[in-house]
């Protein structure tokens, strides 16, 4: 009899575990599409603006820049090159964009027209872009960003 009793309660605790788990992942607010656009285009907005503080709270701690240019910047450097005004960018406005979410990741690509001012001399072009999207410490941040310029005709 105490057998079974065990056996029922262990049971018992046994879908207890697997409905909680079953729930938590339910009550989880996986990133979706939408959210994935918009926190690009927000990165789009502060970059064209300069915009350092919300930057700072945008960009993940490991963010990595790669400029089609094949320059590779850090979190710190791609933001000193706001603070220090050696880089300013013309409004940056996405097309062809497409989004793919894997739970609490996502990759928006797509390409802009580039107008930015760095290193002493204008830089225009078309770009193809990637943009990766992560949550981090449950805080949705940008973790990277590549450009690759579309060579012209």
């Amino acid at each position: 009899m105490k057998v079974q009793r065990l056996i029922i309660l262990s049971i018992i605790v046994i879908v207890l575990l697997v409905l909680g788990g079953i729930a938590s992942a339910q009550e989880k607010n996986y990133l979706n599409e939408s959210d994935a656009l918009n926190m690009a285009q927000e990165w789009a907005s502060l970059v064209s603006q300069a915009d350092i503080a919300g930057l700072e709270k945008l960009l993940s701690d490991q963010y990595n820049h790669i400029h089609a240019t094949s320059r590779v910047e850090t979190k710190e450097q791609f933001l000193e090159a706001f603070k220090n005004g050696s880089r300013k960018y013309d409004p940056i406005k996405f097309e062809e964009v497409t989004v793919h979410v894997f739970g609490g990741t996502a990759i928006v690509t797509g390409k802009f027209n580039l107008k930015a001012f760095a290193r002493g001399k204008i830089i225009e072009g078309v770009n193809r872009f990637g943009l990766v999207l992560a949550e981090t410490e449950n805080v949705l941040q940008v973790v990277f960003f590549q450009a690759t310029a579309i060579p012209q005709q």
